[in-house]
Parts: structure tokens; C-alpha cells; sequence
């Protein structure tokens, strides 16, 4: 059985499945519900059954107050839906809604993306799950070797495994302690969540996302969200590297163009590596302009689009200059820097592209 759960006064909907408590549906379905524990414990989820019948289905340590039981107060964490609700509670639609957190996390698994690209996915605790939106980023902080911020790589609505994509770099002692030292079960710490890169779910336009390298990161989380949502978006993703392994999740993109309708892909892997592109940086930005002119030959018109670019702020100029000449207004363009060690910084300097 599957129920429908509306929230008062807002525009969000849901479907919770049977015996699937209000919160984790609103999580795998993107809606960010206000909570703390998801255990019963702190109370924070608490909200007011409008119309409908629950039933509990887990036990809580946290007692309701009289006065609010007989308002129709539950907790979204240990309740399910019997039928088709109507329930009011806070909802987190902005980064000032979610709490800073501090959060000891376990590693679950470390795998190789590329040659220089490796995954860290991490679980929490059931009783300290992390919340954030999608698009945000984190401080890394493992005892004894340093700390990094990087983004955010999955969904809000796999708020206990949290993955990250780490490029590598001897000078980086963090991102190589994750690729060379670190184990499943190792300990770290989780601070944040911060940053505005977050998706503005009341627009209702056509979406453009564009990643540079492990830029992918942030874009994958935010497109994993947006999907999520019961309302369908045209989207368009351009993912942009270096060197031929660069578009180390080349596969998941294709795949999300099978499975998505109004969903395109385009990835474009240039020659030229990391390294090459520093050395040169003027070279360097006309290479990628030119690569990004050509894949724009199909967007003329963006004036009905939101762009969302996590790049290098080279990257980010020359996309800005692209999409703003086909008419993109630009309280619409969305960005964000990579995180992560200075090798994605494969352009260090804007440059004045040589047109001659």
C-alpha cells in the first residue's frame, strides 16, 4: 500500500510506502522535514496531524505533552501512515533551517573512480544522522593527519551514507591518507554542513547543470535531489575534464539518460591533463572555452533556464560570458567552487581568451 502525504500550506507532497514512517518517506522522497534523532529520543520531528490516521510503529523515549497530544502532535520518526494525511510541520527549505553538526562517522568503503579519483563513503550512527541540503559540502577532519572540505557527492535522502569524490595528491596529506592509508571501519569527523549551493525548488524552471572535473561532485548530489521531487524538470547535464578518465562516472549518466525523461548528457573529456592545463594557463582557458562553445551550440535561448556550474572560477568566468550571451538573466546562474586539494584548480588565473 502506498499513502499520499500532503503538507499543510506548502506545495509538497509525498508517498510513503506501508509501514515506512512519515520522516524516512519524506528523506528518500527529498522532502526536508524538520528532525534530530529519527529515533524517538529528541522530539525535534514533532508535527501536527491534520487529517488522516497513523499508528506507531516504533518505540520513543520522548513524551509528547497532553496539551499537544490532544492537538493531534506526532513524531514523524516512529508513526506511518494508515491512509492519505494532511500533516503540518516545519520544513528546512533554506541553509539557515539546517543546523551546524558535528559528526563521528565510520568509513564503509573506499573504491577508485579513476586513476586519481577515489570515492569515500562514510554511514553515521543511526542516533546522529546528518542533515543538509544538497549542493553543500563539509569538513573532513581525520585525527592526527588534517582536515579538507569537500562536497557533498549524495543525496539528502541517504542522510547515513555520505559520499564524497577525493582526488589525489601527494601534497595533499588528507586526500592521500583517504586513497593510500584509510580502511572501511576507520574513524572521522563530519563538520558542517555549509555553503548557498542548494536548489531553488520554487522556480519551476528548465535546469542546466554544468561540472568541471570533480565539480561532478556537488552536481550529482543536486541532481540526485531534484529527481527525487514529484514535480518533473527538463534537464540538461554537461560534464566537462581532464584527461581521458576524467569522466570517472561516465556510465551513471548515461544510465540516468535512459531511466529520466527530458534528461540529455553530454561529457567531454578534454586531451589535455591537469598539469598540462597549469602550465599554460592562458592555453588553458581557451581550450575549455572552445569545448564549451561547441557543446552550447544547442542552447541558444536560456532565458527560461537556472544554471547551476560547480568549476574552477576560470571555468566558472568563461561559462558565465557563454550563457549570459544567450540571454540567461544572472540572478539565475548558480555557482560554486570544487573542493578538494588545488590540483582541480587546473587554471589558476583568469585569462583574457586571445581571440586572434
Amino acid at each position: 500500500m502506498e499513502y499520499e502525504i500532503e503538507l499543510l500550506g506548502k506545495q509538497d507532497t509525498f508517498i510513503s510506502q506501508c509501514r515506512e514512517t512519515i520522516l524516512e518517506a519524506a528523506i528518500r522522497s527529498g522532502v526536508s522535514l524538520e528532525y534530530g534523532c529519527s529515533i524517538g529520543t529528541c522530539g525535534l520531528c514533532k508535527a501536527k496531524l491534520v487529517s488522516g490516521e497513523v499508528e506507531e510503529i516504533r518505540t520513543h523515549e520522548y513524551v509528547i505533552p497532553e496539551a499537544e497530544k490532544l492537538q493531534n502532535y506526532i513524531l514523524t520518526c516512529v508513526c506511518a501512515a494508515k491512509q492519505n494525511l494532511v500533516i503540518d510541520a516545519p520544513v528546512a527549505s533554506s541553509v539557515a533551517d539546517i543546523p551546524k553538526q558535528s559528526v563521528g562517522v565510520k568509513v564503509r568503503k573506499i573504491d577508485a573512480l579513476s586513476s586519481t579519483v577515489v570515492r569515500l563513503l562514510v554511514q553515521t550512527p543511526r542516533t546522529n544522522r546528518l542533515r543538509f541540503l544538497a549542493g553543500q559540502y563539509m569538513q573532513l577532519e581525520i585525527a592526527g593527519i588534517g582536515s579538507g572540505y569537500f562536497s557533498i557527492a549524495s543525496c539528502p535522502c541517504e542522510d547515513r551514507r555520505i559520499e564524497f569524490h577525493v582526488r589525489i595528491s601527494e601534497n595533499d596529506p588528507v586526500s592521500f591518507h583517504i586513497a593510500n592509508v584509510m580502511r572501511p571501519g576507520d574513524p572521522l569527523e563530519l563538520h558542517g554542513p555549509f555553503g548557498n549551493f542548494v536548489f531553488d525548488e520554487s522556480a519551476g524552471r528548465s535546469i542546466l547543470l554544468f561540472a568541471f572535473d570533480a565539480g561532478f561532485a556537488a552536481i550529482k548530489s543536486l541532481l540526485e535531489h531534484i529527481t527525487a521531487q514529484e514535480q518533473d524538470y527538463s534537464i540538461d547535464l554537461i560534464w566537462l575534464s581532464c584527461g581521458s578518465d576524467g569522466l570517472y562516472m561516465n556510465n551513471l549518466c548515461r544510465s540516468w539518460g535512459d531511466a529520466l525523461d527530458q534528461f540529455s548528457y553530454q561529457g567531454i573529456a578534454l586531451h589535455q591533463a591537469f598539469d598540462q592545463l597549469k602550465e599554460q594557463s592562458q592555453m588553458g582557458s581557451i581550450i575549455v572555452e572552445k569545448a564549451l562553445e561547441r557543446v552550447m551550440r544547442n542552447f541558444q535561448d536560456l532565458s527560461c533556464h537556472d544554471v547551476y556550474v560547480c568549476a574552477p572560477l576560470p571555468a566558472i568566468v568563461l561559462f558565465e560570458r557563454i550563457c549570459t550571451a544567450r540571454k540567461l538573466p544572472a540572478s539565475r546562474f548558480f555557482t560554486e567552487p570544487v573542493r578538494g586539494n588545488e590540483d582541480i584548480a587546473c587554471m589558476t588565473v583568469p585569462a583574457e581568451t586571445n581571440r586572434e
